[in-house]
Formats: C-alpha cells, sequence, structure tokens
C-alpha cells in the first residue's frame, strides 16, 4: 500500500473526527446576516438568515505533515436582531463589553482613525487618509472634507447620544459604531467585536448574558503553524481581512459566473455559498492566495425565527463546508534542515568586518525534484514568524533586511559563473567545440582595447570544457562568447528559463537576460565587451533563486525543463475527494546531445571532488555536481557606497542518478564555496531518508 496514501487516510481520520467535534460547536454558536420577514407564517411572524462562515481549508506537506491547521479560539459577535434598539442600552452594553476585554487584557477592534495626541487633544491618526476620508463622507458622519478631528468626534457624540460619558469613552464607543458601519453591521451582517479573547472574557460574558443583549461568544478558527510560525513563511503565506479591491475582484467573479443561464437553483446556491462578504478573511501570499478559491470553502446559513410574543429561536437551513486540504510539495523535514543550515551558513559568513560596512545578513535556498519541477523546500532568509506577522508587521517592514521579501522568487541576481554551464553546452551544441578541445589561458584576455582578467587573475594553461568548469576559467569562456555572440547565448540561457518567469503559483520575479534588447529598454545601448561579460554571469545578467534551481535540474535530468510548482493535491476537508491533482508541465524539451550534456555535468562534478567545494561534499554517501559562482556588487548605504560580494552554487545528486537539484545564495558571502555546507547538510539529510525508505519499503511501492 502507498505510504503517502496510508498515512493521508491516517491523517484525514484523525483530522475528521475533530473536524465533526469543532463543526458540531461551530453550528450551534456561529452567526452572520439576510433579512427575509413572512407575516403569513403562523409560527413566525419574522425570519432573518444570517451567513455562517466556513472553516478554512488546511495545508499540509507532501507525507501529510500538516503545516497549517486550525484552532479553536473565540469570538465576540453582535447580533442586530437582537440587539436593544435604545442608544443608551447600546452603549452601556459596548461599554461594558469594553472594559470586560480590556480588564482580561484582550484586545478589542479599535480601528477608528482617532486617537489623543500628548496635550490631551484628539487628532487624526497618521496614514489614515483613506479612513478618515471614509468617517467624514456621506456614509458615516456627513462632515465636510476640511472638518477636525474634533469635528468628528463631536459628531460621534451627537449622533450616537455620547454626551454623558468621558472622552476616553466617547471615542471608544465612537470606534465600535465606526467598524459598524464600515462593516455593514445589520440584518444582513453581524459585528465581530474582539477575536480570540480568553477563557475569562468568554466566561464573564456568558455568565451574565442577560446584561449582554444581542451579544454572543462564538467557536472561531484560527491559523496555527508548525516551529512557531517561522516554518517557510514566505512559501506558506497568511490570511487577512479581504480588501475592497479583493473584495470587488470576488464580486464581479461572482456576477460574471452568475450570468450563466443554465445553471441549477442548487449551482447558484452553492456559488453565492462560496462567495465573500467584506468581513471575510483572504489569502494574501504564499500558498495561502495561489490555492485561495480552495482553502475558502463554503458559507452555511442560520435563520434566526420570531415568534408573536418576540420570542427567538435559531435554526439551520444549510450547514457550512469546510474548505479543502491542500498537499504541497514541500518536505517538512527537509525544508527545516534548509532552513536552519541556510541561517547558519549566512551567520558564519558575517564577519565583523562585513557587518560594520552595514551589509545585511541574507540568503535563500531552493530544492526542486529534477523528474518533475515539484519545490521540496524553499527557505528565505531572514524570515519571520507567521504567528505574530500582523503583531510585528511595522517593524518588520521597516527592517533593513527586508524579512518579509521572498528571496527564493522575488529577488534576483547577477548569477556569477554559474551562468557558464549554459554557455558551455551552447559552445558544445553550435560546435564550436567538443569534449576534448583546449583553449589557453594566460590569464588575461585582449578584446579590441579591452583587457579582461581571469578567475583570481590566475594563468591556468591549457583548459577543456571540463577543466574550464572545474576551475572557471574566464578565458575559455570569453572565447566562446567572442564565437558564440549574444544571440546565441541569449537562445540557450532561454531553452533554461533564465531570466523569466517559471510560472510557480506564488509571486515572482522575472530578472534580466542581458542583451542588447533589454538595453535598448532602459535607452541604453548595448556596449563593446558586453557580450563576454554576459558570458560569466556579469553584465545585465539577474535570475531569482528559483530560476537557478530549474536550470541545474535541467542539467541533472538530461535536458528537460520542468514548471516549478507547490500545490501537489487539493483534496475534500475529509480527505475523500481527489478535487484537483498536478499534471507535470513540461516548459522546454530542446534535445540537447546526450554527450554535450554529459560533458558538462562532468566539469560540474569535477567543482564537486577537486576544488574547494569538495571539502564540504567529501563525506556525503554519494558523488555530486556543482558549480559555484560569486558576483561583486556596489550598494548605497547611509550615504556610502559600500562593496559586497554575493556567492551562489548550483548543484545537483547522485551524479550517476541525479534526484534532486539545489540553488543556493549567500549574499555578502565572498563566494560560492562557501555555501557548500549548506548543499551539503541538505544531501544529508536527503540521502539518509532515502536509504531509510530504501530498507523499510517492499519494492516498487511510490514514496512521497
Amino acid at each position: 500500500m502507498n505510504q503517502l496514501n496510508t498515512r493521508i487516510r491516517f491523517v484525514g481520520t484523525f483530522f475528521f473526527a475533530v473536524i465533526l467535534l469543532f463543526t458540531g460547536i461551530l453550528f450551534h454558536t456561529q452567526f452572520t446576516a439576510e433579512k427575509n420577514k413572512d407575516h403569513n407564517d403562523t409560527a413566525a411572524v419574522a425570519s432573518y438568515s444570517v451567513a455562517v462562515p466556513s472553516v478554512r481549508g488546511e495545508v499540509l506537506d507532501r507525507n501529510g505533515e500538516p503545516l497549517v491547521q486550525n484552532r479553536q479560539g473565540t469570538d465576540i459577535v453582535l447580533y442586530y436582531v437582537t440587539f436593544p434598539e435604545s442608544r443608551e442600552e447600546q452603549n452601556n452594553i459596548l461599554l461594558s463589553l469594553i472594559r470586560t476585554a480590556e480588564s482580561n487584557n484582550d484586545e478589542w477592534i479599535d480601528e477608528v482613525p482617532l486617537e489623543f495626541g500628548p496635550d490631551g487633544n484628539i487628532r487624526f491618526c497618521e496614514d489614515r487618509e483613506s479612513d478618515i476620508a471614509f468617517m467624514k463622507s456621506e456614509k458615516m458622519l456627513h462632515l465636510n472634507t476640511y472638518a477636525t478631528a474634533q469635528n468628528c468626534l463631536d459628531a460621534f457624540v451627537r449622533d450616537y447620544e455620547m454626551e454623558n460619558y468621558s472622552a476616553d469613552e466617547q471615542r471608544k464607543l465612537a470606534s465600535v459604531y465606526y467598524n459598524m458601519v464600515k462593516t455593514s453591521f445589520g440584518y444582513l451582517t453581524s459585528y465581530t467585536f474582539a477575536k480570540d479573547v480568553s477563557a475569562a472574557t468568554t466566561a464573564f460574558i456568558m455568565e451574565h448574558n442577560t446584561d449582554f443583549k444581542g451579544v454572543d461568544t462564538v467557536v472561531a478558527a484560527y491559523r496555527e503553524y508548525n516551529n512557531e510560525g517561522t516554518l517557510a513563511p514566505h512559501i506558506l503565506g497568511v490570511v487577512g481581512a479581504i480588501s475592497a479591491d479583493e473584495y470587488k475582484k470576488e464580486q464581479d467573479l461572482l456576477a460574471e459566473a452568475l450570468k450563466d443561464k443554465t445553471l441549477t437553483d442548487l449551482e447558484i446556491a452553492q456559488l453565492k455559498a462560496k462567495s465573500y462578504s467584506p468581513t471575510s478573511e483572504y489569502g494574501k501570499f504564499g500558498i495561502e492566495a495561489a490555492a485561495e478559491q480552495y482553502l475558502h470553502g463554503a458559507s452555511g446559513t442560520l435563520d434566526f425565527l420570531v415568534d408573536s410574543e418576540d420570542n427567538i429561536t435559531k435554526e439551520y437551513s444549510v450547514l457550512p463546508q469546510q474548505g479543502y486540504t491542500v498537499i504541497s510539495t514541500l518536505h517538512k523535514g527537509l525544508q527545516e534542515v534548509a532552513e536552519r543550515s541556510l541561517q547558519e551558513r549566512i551567520q558564519a559568513t558575517m564577519t565583523e568586518d562585513v557587518l560594520a560596512q552595514g551589509l545585511s545578513p541574507a540568503g535563500a535556498v531552493v530544492v526542486v525534484d529534477v523528474h518533475n519541477g515539484a519545490v521540496l523546500a524553499a527557505a528565505s532568509y531572514p524570515d519571520f514568524s507567521l504567528n505574530t506577522y500582523y503583531d510585528d508587521y511595522s517593524k518588520l517592514l521597516a527592517d533593513a533586511g527586508k524579512p518579509l521579501w521572498n528571496r527564493t522568487t522575488q529577488s534576483t541576481y547577477a548569477p556569477g559563473s554559474t551562468m557558464k554551464c549554459a554557455v558551455a553546452l551552447a559552445a558544445l551544441e553550435e560546435g564550436i567545440i567538443d569534449a576534448n578541445d583546449t583553449i589557453f589561458c594566460k590569464g588575461t584576455y585582449e578584446y579590441f582595447d579591452i583587457t579582461f582578467a581571469c578567475h583570481d587573475q590566475t594563468a591556468h594553461g591549457y583548459v577543456n570544457v571540463k577543466t574550464a568548469l572545474e576551475h572557471s576559467c574566464n578565458i575559455f569562456f570569453y572565447q566562446l562568447a567572442e564565437q558564440l555572440g549574444i544571440e546565441k547565448i541569449q537562445e540557450y540561457a532561454k531553452l533554461f528559463g533564465l531570466g523569466s518567469v517559471t510560472g510557480i503559483e506564488i509571486n515572482e520575479s522575472a530578472g534580466i537576460l542581458a542583451g542588447p534588447a533589454y538595453r535598448d529598454s532602459i535607452g541604453a545601448t548595448w556596449q563593446q565587451g558586453e557580450t563576454l561579460l554576459a558570458a560569466i554571469g556579469q553584465s545585465d545578467n539577474s535570475f531569482s533563486i528559483m530560476q537557478l534551481a530549474v536550470y541545474a535540474a535541467t542539467i541533472a535530468n538530461g535536458g528537460t525543463r520542468y514548471t516549478p510548482y507547490l500545490i501537489d493535491r487539493i483534496l475534500s476537508a475529509d480527505y475523500s475527494d481527489v478535487l484537483y491533482s498536478h499534471e507535470t508541465q513540461i516548459a522546454a524539451q530542446p534535445g540537447f546531445a546526450l554527450e554535450n550534456i554529459n560533458t558538462v555535468k562532468e566539469g560540474m562534478r569535477l567543482v564537486a571532488t577537486e576544488t574547494n567545494t569538495a571539502y564540504s561534499f567529501m563525506d556525503l554517501p554519494y558523488t555530486v555536481a556543482a558549480k559555484t559562482g560569486t558576483a561583486e556588487k556596489t550598494l548605497l548605504i547611509n550615504g556610502k557606497y559600500v562593496e559586497g560580494t554575493d556567492g551562489f552554487l548550483i548543484t545537483f545528486g547522485p551524479y550517476e542518478d541525479p534526484q534532486i537539484a539545489v540553488a543556493i545564495v549567500v549574499e555578502n558571502a565572498g563566494s560560492g564555496s562557501s555555501t557548500a555546507q549548506v548543499a551539503a547538510d541538505i544531501y544529508e539529510y536527503y540521502f539518509a531518508l532515502q536509504n531509510e525508505i530504501q530498507y523499510s519499503q517492499p519494492v516498487n511501492e511510490l514514496i512521497g
């Protein structure tokens, strides 16, 4: 029996039981809204239908290990149909809720753009222009655009009858009413006063329920992440309140779908159940955003029935459906190793001299399956915790190290000598050289009136393509570049996907492929000698680490470039149905000659076995192949220009039967070989895992 499927069935059974228990509680306590009076009903003189949000789907790793789960929390929710009409009663209830929450150190939703300054006077909050404009608009206070903060507070006091309260109480009550209007609180929409409150607040409200008319404590689902939220945060992503633009986009999609005249009443109801409200949560980036349509789920409907004596009962006409489960391509253990090793290597390379210049420790690593493009691990450093993302957001945004930036797909880098593998293959394929042709390296190369130096200004003597890759001989590749020309270099680079988006599901940058076209696009001219620099990964070349990982995998598997991916399957909440299964996508299959690509691979094997890089790989049970690269850069830091050198490594292994490819960058590392220990740690874990599987599994069984 397939180990992955067995694991998923086991996990599925467990989680389905938990989901049933959780949903049972949820169904009896949680509400949102739609009005539908029926005076002809003798049992109920009025009924109000309220939408019940679904529980978001979960995200698992390739073996069924949970990466993103749900935990139960408690929200405080107000229902318009049972909320008192008297403004005095409303104010007293809201103040009591505020005092209860604050006494238990629980945060309540306080978003009005008004605050008290150091002088004790009310003022507008900074950087809240759109919220201030909404507050003054006809939708809320009906004030002129030039109204002051005090004018706004005075209008709240007048409109909501708050004259008998202190200024602090007035501002707090104003904040609740501000949010009520902004979220359309009414028969159609409930209002969430506070989220994820403590047991003490929950117990107090339940014990004094007669004092809190229209208030209920509701079981809600909250995202819970592995490793305190630091495991693959850039890849998994977060959810947050749906924005106005996101809501409009979803409403437009719904309206377009409902134009289909062939839809049945059931299909129309299902589409509406899967739609969004202004208070919905929404995936902001990463897998949470990429799989939003699957993770979102479908809302249910709770009916409030009011009889002739004003007694209210509740019953469900439609039960909510939990969002689907996403099976990602990530391997939890391999991801942990990649993150830990990358951080250790970055910290080891950050000398006092480097830090004194203001250079930030940073880097990224990507691991892909060479047979299909599945991303097994992707780590970006510095990182952050998904658990405290919103609490830390301002601090993270201001951090000079840019921890929110995903360096695996969004950063692009000059690739240095890792580019030489593509140029070598281009020259072999075009018949400019064969595996045994040699070029003499004297340490310098004259091109018209320009003199170029070799790597480390070393004279390598006679080198062929394999030893040129081993020693990273610039002179060899300068000569190849002169004979190939920039068009051919670009042609082969494009076959590897360099300088273009890979097609992965999350946000990525295309980068730049050096050449005359790019120079023209920025109003500049392609200069004499630029082709030589482009051939060794300089000039304008700028690629993402994801692109470099795909590039290494393409070499490893013999020339097939696969589109990398992170979402393998989508399962129903109980794991019984497969809603989506990824089909391997071939992005390019140029048909390189086997002997040519093997020649390049042999040169990469020499890098991993005969150079400084070999020290990191010497204890591995299998031989691997690699190519290092370094790229100098100049940064403007605190008004000063600072020089730095990024280190790169592309590698695959085992050499004889490649399974995975790895691409690494350590910013300001000094050299590519200094990154090799990260790859070694990844290989050590991966090889040990494969040996464990080999000895514990029957022959011909699929392993996740």
